[in-house]
């Protein structure tokens, strides 16, 4: 399989990383806001994304019997969870 390497991880998009970097650090949702002029909706999703591929991959790792890093992985979920993002309703 040939690949350039070069086209393919400019392929990435890391504009929210800063973001979701800010939020595991205990940023409120006003100010990861005020961080990037992307919609809210669109970092909710994004984080909500996120979530869900740390719980397979949490989930992966308890299946092939790598316990520290199924803590990893349960620890980055516990830090994201959190607030207006994870709201069962954003109609509060």
């Amino acid at each position: 399989m040939q690949l350039d390497e070069d086209e393919y991880v400019g392929k990435f998009k890391c504009t929210l990383m800063d973001v979701v970097h800010a939020w595991a650090n205990g940023a409120n949702f006003l100010q990861i806001c005020k961080m990037t002029d992307v919609f809210e909706g669109s970092i909710i999703r994004c984080m909500r994304r996120l979530e869900e591929v740390l719980r397979q991959l949490c989930q992966a790792a308890k299946n092939i019997g790598n316990t520290d890093l199924e803590v990893k992985f349960s620890e980055a979920i516990r830090i994201l969870k959190r607030d207006i993002v994870f709201a069962a309703s954003l109609y509060m």
